[in-house]
């Protein structure tokens, strides 16, 4: 037999003992990250005031769009924060919701079709759903309590005639990743189901992938951040806006700065939201995963720690999806932060009208709420109050 052919005949017997190798060793399944839990407790936003019991029709189904509205001093630093949340309630039934928070006073949004209330820390709805129905509010937060937990980073500097503004992505977070064997077809499969779901918008569906083997945790966490999709413009007086376009995260930069040249006092005006993973989960040279695998191999755990990081920077942007939490676990909700240069007074001439701590809002509807407390049936989930 020539030198060849005993090799030959070597590789193919390895290659069929590499199976019967795999199959003597433990299999588990591991459940990979997605959609909950969120690697940090907040955001949403939490108050210091415990929750009253929140009632939702089992018909119904409620969806939050929020727009984030940060007012900056002239240096970049948060002193203003307000939050416009859109509740639209579908399905018939009734409702008791409370939303938490560092609120101190809520009012009217335009479009809303109920009134909210006010408790401490609070914004308070009750009512019934005749089967469509918005309710909107504006929400002042406390921009000590709330800033820390926005997902920008904002510093406005002047040197010369220049002024430099530099913005961050701050959803950074350290998170365990863990690594092992999985066979490369479950992991593209895997990967093209991430990626469809990152393109649609939708949140993670759980999932649990099938390791051979050991399953190890990486000794080093990993950076962890939503991918943000930042646009807006640094102005000074007289001069042409300089506009900017940015991805942070994504494997792109987590920070980038912006220079406009001439006097006066900088303006900044941008919006941030949470984006999808689009650059890290694009195959190369394929339109699948599948396809790419099947043409050129990967090593497993480059392809593994693939699947984690994207999917953990997924469930961190869908975290920033809630500013103020969406009091249906199960609903859509979307988020809009919006950052501009403001004079640095109050957030609003009425507020000499401090609200009470244990009052505000709609005097009819904390009476209706204070009842609701006080006649829930035990154990009927039976609930009396008055419909706004």
């Amino acid at each position: 037999m020539s030198r060849r052919a005993r090799l030959v005949l070597a590789f193919s017997a390895a290659a069929l003992a590499l199976p019967a190798a795999a199959a003597s060793e433990p299999r588990q399944q591991v459940v990979l990250p997605g959609p909950v839990p969120y690697p940090t407790p907040v955001p949403p936003l939490v108050g210091k005031t415990a929750l009253p019991q929140i009632y939702i029709a089992p018909a119904l189904h409620i969806g939050s769009v929020e727009l984030v509205k940060v007012g900056v001093g002239p240096d970049g630093r948060p002193v203003r924060v307000r939050v416009r949340q859109r509740l639209l309630v579908r399905g018939q039934g009734d409702y008791q919701l409370a939303i938490s928070g560092p609120i101190d006073d809520v009012s009217p949004a335009p479009g809303t079709q109920s009134s909210p209330g006010l408790r401490s820390d609070q914004l308070l709805w009750a009512g019934f759903s005749p089967g469509r129905k918005v309710l909107a509010a504006d929400a002042f937060l406390r921009a000590r309590d709330a800033a820390p937990y926005l997902p920008l980073r904002l510093r406005l500097q002047r040197d010369g005639d220049r002024a430099v503004l530099t913005v961050t992505n701050a959803t950074v977070v350290p998170q365990q990743v863990y690594s092992g064997k999985v066979q490369l077809p479950e992991l593209a499969r895997l990967l093209d189901e991430t990626r469809r779901a990152s393109l649609a918008g939708v949140r993670l569906k759980g999932t649990f992938a099938n390791f051979i083997g050991e399953v190890r945790t990486l000794k080093q966490p990993v950076r962890i951040a939503a991918p943000l999709r930042v646009q807006g413009q640094l102005t000074l007086p007289g001069q042409a806006p300089v506009s900017f376009d940015r991805t942070l995260g994504d494997g792109q930069p987590l920070s980038f700065q912006v220079e406009a040249r001439g006097q006066g006092v900088p303006k900044v005006h941008l919006q941030a939201r949470p984006a999808p993973v689009v650059r890290e989960l694009r195959p190369r040279g394929a339109s699948t995963w599948a396809a790419a695998l099947s043409r050129r191999s990967q090593p497993v755990d480059e392809v593994v720690h693939r699947l984690m990081t994207t999917r953990m920077q997924m469930v961190r942007s869908d975290q920033f999806q809630s500013f103020l939490a969406d009091p249906d676990a199960d609903g859509r909700a979307r988020s809009v932060y919006e950052y501009e240069t403001v004079a640095v007074r109050s957030h609003r001439s009425a507020a000499a009208r401090a609200p009470q701590e244990d009052g505000g809002g709609s005097d009819a509807l904390l009476v209706a709420l204070a009842v609701i407390g006080s006649v829930v049936v035990a154990g009927s989930g039976l609930v009396a109050w008055a419909h706004s």
